[in-house]
């Protein structure tokens, strides 16, 4: 049986990203950092220490030219309210890089290659000249234009025609103290670069307020290098100082484009580009505390410096206040971007162990966890203001956010409350909730109509596209009412997340109100039946990198391990295990996951059965064909990418991932059972009506899979894996090839 187009299947976090994605083309240009202002200079050494800098702040006349070789890794991610963070499309640059004190500054890119879980835009469409600050030097830093965060009314400062750049005032500039107050300047770290040590001094800059006039400023801090008096570097964000006020739609939300750039010493005389990392956040409050983050990573080497010879009256007109020619990105021919193999990191690697919440500390006030009260119109997630299923219909919420930050450290309390209009029904949830360094203890209580699937990937928590367009809705509910009191503790860099719950909870049926979608289609499935009743519930969990997932483009290895238990009228033990992994090998990426289960107890409520199915990661079978008390499901593909058509596709003013095609294989297996009685009543009860009496003659809607079933792919992989059109099969028994195209990282 030819098997539906499954993007309705795409779950809506990931739709999510794709909505707030856009807005983040538009954001401004942030960096961030703290001083320690415990330590900070008398202001006359504060002075001092920045006269220094300043003089050596001027592009030195012997630094003429460099040419460098850049590797860049361009993300696309969804950071949950939670802190967890999926990457969607993760792009690798491999760039030639020339620049000379004329203010001329070429981007070469001469390989290119991709991840993506979907079909998103190439980043490469927002940064269609470049990205690349090549020098720190001068009076005046030019950053590119619409970047800025405006920071109150005024008229925008203009920009030369025929650049896409704007200057902003350098935070060493000779006339800097006209436009910047400094504190800190105190000794944070001792470097070593060969035999010299170098004391770095780190200084926060923050633009004056009481400036009249329309103008680009920095606001962040500064590394310097306290014996030289040299920038080292950057961190923090661009502002335009009395810039008109933010139309409607901007009002909205925030977006913010945080960079960070890091220098390092060059023939012992010059301070250039190591590192830089520019990071685009946007968030729309009524849609969810969720973010959307486009994050860009490069790193420099093979730099060569004073490569190019200039005549002398060039080199007379030539300093660092000249406007700089529209800088240029180039591509190599299309054969040529296919070919590359010098890369010197896998894709994803780059940015391993950076976070989104890095640059909290200078985010806009509503991220940050210091400030006085406030009160915000949110909500956790986008689903929380509008989604659709077929028990509720349609569902419309709000929320509040009271965060009390300097008033109560770390507590923030939330509510959220919806209708679902068409089942008549109120639900909402209140929570509060005190951070502590990586420790969160959370009080919780609510109705909810939670979904019962098993192994779910990252990010799946319903359908509501294609349950109300395309009357796909494989899911099945529980109406949930509970008070849980949690703990939860990251450990390093989210290397570890352990959580421990404890609480009350009571479940209850609800039938299906939709037949089939609002817009037509098949019948949805009647929802399958629970056992009704109440329990104490504990769980505990234990999570090894969160944010590393096979259905993402990050590559890496990562690990889960839960156990749950009810006592009470419903009285059952859970546990669940998890190892997933993605992994490049060249042209190839392996990915796979595996999933085992098993419920125990003398009455096995049938909302903790585990199911599998067409939908529920045995795409050869009938949607939740299979159930049981025990269950296993193991996953694995190997995807191939040609050498084919690697360069980036322009559709109009825009860019796609490479085109990429390749081969793609895989297999999904999976084995359910019910060994014991109560397994087998659970079972029964899984599609039995609400007329027990009827029980004896109720045939099973679900069953145990008699050994192990598994599915057979085999296709073409799109747009660097974002789409396949292939084939599936099963594997255990005689059966035809299915037609299946799916979107993303899909099994």
């Amino acid at each position: 049986m030819t098997q539906l187009l499954n993007f309705c299947c795409v779950p809506s976090g990931m739709r999510m990203l794709w909505f707030l994605g856009a807005a983040v083309l538009f954001a401004p240009v942030r960096v961030s950092a703290q001083a320690d202002s415990s330590r900070a200079l008398a202001p006359q050494a504060l002075r001092a220490l920045l006269a220094n800098a300043s003089e050596r702040n001027v592009l030195p006349r012997s630094l003429i030219s460099f040419t460098a070789q850049v590797e860049s890794e361009i993300s696309v991610l969804v950071r949950r309210e939670e802190g967890t963070e999926a990457a969607a499309l993760v792009e690798q640059v491999a760039s030639q890089l020339r620049w000379n004190r004329t203010g001329f500054f070429d981007q070469h890119v001469v390989g290119y290659r991709a991840q993506q879980t979907g079909a998103n835009v190439s980043m490469l469409s927002v940064f269609q000249t470049g990205w690349l600050n090549p020098v720190l030097y001068g009076n005046r830093l030019r950053i590119r234009s619409g970047t800025q965060r405006s920071s109150s009314r005024g008229r925008a400062p203009s920009r030369s025609a025929g650049t896409d750049t704007v200057p902003a005032v350098h935070p060493l500039a000779q006339d800097r103290e006209r436009y910047y107050r400094y504190t800190g300047g105190d000794t944070i770290v001792i470097m070593r670069a060969g035999d010299r040590v170098i004391p770095i001094a780190h200084v926060r800059v923050q633009p004056r307020t009481d400036l009249t006039e329309a103008v680009v400023l920095f606001d962040g801090e500064m590394d310097l290098d306290a014996s030289r008096g040299t920038l080292v570097r950057l961190r923090g964000y661009f502002v335009r100082a009395n810039a008109p006020r933010r139309g409607l739609v901007a009002s909205l939300g925030e977006a913010v484009a945080f960079v960070e750039y890091e220098n390092g010493e060059r023939l012992g005389a010059y301070w250039l580009p190591v590192t830089q990392r520019i990071e685009l956040q946007a968030s729309f409050p009524g849609l969810g505390d969720g973010r959307a983050v486009v994050r860009i990573v490069s790193r420099f080497s093979q730099m060569n410096v004073n490569d190019t010879v200039l005549d002398a009256r060039t080199l007379a007109v030539a300093d660092s206040l000249r406007p700089l020619a529209r800088r240029r990105l180039s591509y190599a021919a299309a054969d040529s971007l296919g070919s590359f193999r010098a890369w010197q990191t896998d894709v994803g690697a780059l940015s391993v162990g950076m976070h989104s919440d890095d640059f909290n500390d200078i985010g806009p006030d509503r991220w940050r966890s210091t400030g006085a009260p406030r009160v915000d119109y949110t909500v956790p997630r986008a689903s929380d203001v509008f989604h659709f299923n077929r028990v509720e219909g349609v569902y419309t919420g709000t929320g509040l956010k009271w965060s009390l930050r300097d008033a109560a450290p770390g507590v923030v309390v939330r509510a959220n409350a919806g209708w679902a209009w068409n089942e008549g029904t109120a639900r909402g949830r209140l929570s509060v909730e005190r951070k502590r360094g990586n420790t969160t203890l959370e009080l919780r209580s609510g109705r909810s109509l939670d979904n019962t699937n098993d192994f779910r990937v990252p990010l799946d928590s319903g359908n509501t596209f294609g349950a109300l367009f395309g009357s796909q809705d494989p899911y099945d509910y529980v109406d949930r009412r509970s008070a849980t009191v949690a703990a939860v503790h990251t450990t390093g860099a989210r290397r570890f997340l352990t959580r421990v719950e404890f609480g009350v909870a009571d479940d209850r049926y609800r039938p299906a109100v939709y037949v089939r979608g609002p817009f037509g289609g098949a019948a949805y499935r009647e929802n399958r039946r629970v056992d009704a009743g109440g329990y104490l519930r504990s769980a505990a969990l234990v999570e090894w990198h969160p944010d590393f997932s096979a259905e993402f483009a990050k590559p890496g290895v990562g690990a889960r391990l839960s156990y749950e238990r009810g006592d009470g009228t419903l009285a059952w033990q859970r546990a669940e295990a998890r190892v997933t992994a993605r992994q490049l090998f060249g042209p190839f990426v392996a990915l796979a996951r595996a999933d085992v289960g098993a419920v125990l107890g003398a009455r096995i409520p049938p909302q903790q059965l585990f199911e599998l199915g067409r939908f529920q990661n045995l795409p050869g079978y009938e949607d939740k064909e299979f159930a049981g008390s025990r269950a296993a499901v193991l996953r694995a593909t190997l995807q191939y990418t040609s050498p084919f058509y690697r360069q980036p596709v322009r559709v109009g003013r825009f860019l796609l991932p490479a085109l990429a095609p390749g081969m793609s294989v895989g297999v999904q297996s999976g084995w359910a059972d019910a060994p014991t009685a109560a397994a087998r009543s659970s079972l029964a009860r899984l599609g039995a009506p609400i007329d027990t009496t009827l029980l004896a003659s109720w045939a099973p809607v679900a069953r145990p899979t008699d050994g192990i079933r598994a599915s057979l792919t085999a296709g073409l992989r799109l747009f660097s894996g974002g789409v396949f059109v292939g084939a599936t099969r099963k594997v255990d028994q005689a059966a035809p090839w299915s037609a299946l195209i799916t979107f993303g990282q899909q099994w």
